[in-house]
């Protein structure tokens, strides 16, 4: 007698909201920790896979807005503010109410979009152009301290070409320093891609839909399997090219098929469990997921959720108002 092992599907649950601050980016540390930042320098985190939270904000007030956060346990994180120019900063926290600022930006024009790391010291930030070349920080002392990137060994910067602060994955991070950065606006639309930790650049176009506010929003690797999601941001009830995927490392891309949500999406997720891949495009108008890389798509939830991540079996969407909602793959 054989028996076989059912296939995994996505079930969601609606936790009761720690604040009612806009909730923006998610960093799943493990299937317990987790941090969730936002708006009005508040940002939360669960010890106890979601059961509870707990609320932190900044001492200066509600002016800051963190757009993004990668959690390394459960009492550290790093913590990325957005604005345009000192408002961008990015600052280390810890458990229970500990703050070293490690970053800010002195150019007016400056503006931060993402971060990320590859391991407890090599990191990455990326912002919109100010130059002739893409902004992009790296710091290899855990997020310390912060320096561009040299621009020899990498193409130039697009007019208007920056990332979008919605959703915390406008970067990623792979295996051996692979990074992925997903670029838009001003009528841009490419992927810039390092393997060898932010020392050298090479640029692919994408695909997805461009104009002034469309483009790449968010890119989200495992292995050598990637999904980009975005779209035309001032389309909000009909279909553009807004997701696509790559199956060789994000050197060529495919567009996917329509998904079932309309608008732009600005979030995206990935995972695999044994021979299932799970891919999850969230946005203003709800959540649609793909276990066919795009072929086919099933809504999710048709509320609106800015950001998404998952990591193995577990993960969570956050969106305006606090809310949040965990997501597991189960037989």
């Amino acid at each position: 007698m054989s028996c076989t092992k059912k296939d995994l599907s996505p079930r969601s649950e609606l936790l009761q909201p720690p604040t009612n601050a806009h909730l923006q980016a998610i960093s799943i540390v493990d299937e317990n920790t987790t941090w969730i930042s936002g708006h009005d320098a508040t940002f939360v985190l669960t010890k106890d896979a979601g059961k509870s939270w707990e609320l932190f904000t900044h001492p200066t007030g509600d002016s800051l807005q963190f757009r993004d956060v990668h959690g390394f346990d459960d009492e550290k994180a790093i913590l990325m503010t957005a604005g345009s120019g000192p408002l961008s900063r990015i600052f280390t926290f810890t458990v229970p109410d500990q703050w070293e600022e490690n970053f800010v930006m002195e150019d007016s024009l400056g503006f931060l979009d993402c971060i990320d790391f590859w391991d407890d010291q090599k990191g990455i930030a990326y912002g919109d152009a100010i130059d002739n070349y893409p902004y992009i920080l790296l710091t290899s002392d855990g997020g310390k301290t912060w320096n561009r990137a040299d621009s020899t060994n990498m193409p130039k910067a697009g007019k208007g070409e920056g990332g979008f602060a919605a959703s915390g994955t406008c970067v990623t991070t792979g295996e051996n320093g692979k990074a992925w950065i997903a670029t838009g606006a001003g009528g841009n639309c490419r992927f810039l891609i390092t393997e060898d930790y932010g020392q050298s650049w090479k640029e692919v176009d994408s695909p997805l839909v461009t104009g002034d506010a469309a483009g790449n929003t968010s890119v989200s690797f495992i292995g050598d399997v990637g999904v980009v999601t975005g779209g035309d941001l001032l389309v909000a009830d009909d279909y553009t090219d807004n997701c696509a995927f790559s199956i060789d490392g994000g050197k060529t891309w495919n567009l996917s098929g329509e998904p079932q949500t309309t608008g732009a999406f600005y979030g995206s997720a990935i995972t695999k469990i044994e021979n299932q891949t799970f891919a999850f495009a969230s946005g203003p108008n709800g959540i649609d997921y793909t276990t066919d890389l795009g072929q086919t798509w099933i809504t999710l939830d048709s509320t609106n959720y800015w950001a998404i991540s998952i990591k193995g079996n577990i993960g969570y969407a956050s969106g305006p108002a606090g809310k949040i909602l965990k997501i597991s793959l189960q037989p």
